[in-house]
């Protein structure tokens, strides 16, 4: 139920922008928190756009979503070095009248001991 792990920015390209960039038309960003502290730096906002073709399994809606995000980054000599990103995705599947934990819990296998 989620994105993945990508390492490296052209994993990250190829995994997490690359894929939204072509599920979301008229896409738009809304930073509302940015700052650093040290060598870390965070940013949170939403990344709104219109679905337009299948995103994480997800057919397309023809709605404007919202995504919620929380972006991290270790920065040293001005490089990033490490970055975690966060995405609401059980409130992607909310706007499309889903229940994300609902989903999950039916397709988790049943375990007997």
């Amino acid at each position: 139920g989620g994105i993945g792990r990508a390492h490296g920015t052209e994993q990250y390209r190829q995994h997490v922008v690359e894929p939204f960039r072509a599920a979301f038309d008229d896409r738009s960003l809304d930073t509302k928190i940015f700052g650093c502290e040290g060598n870390y730096c965070g940013a949170f906002g939403e990344l709104s756009g219109r679905h337009v073709r299948p995103w994480l399994g997800l057919e397309a809606s023809g709605k404007i979503l919202s995504i919620r995000f929380a972006l991290n980054w270790r920065v040293v000599d001005g490089l990033v070095q490490e970055g975690w990103a966060l995405f609401d995705i059980p409130a992607v599947f909310k706007q499309l009248d889903l229940d994300f934990f609902a989903m999950a819990a039916a397709a988790r296998p049943q375990i007997h001991s």
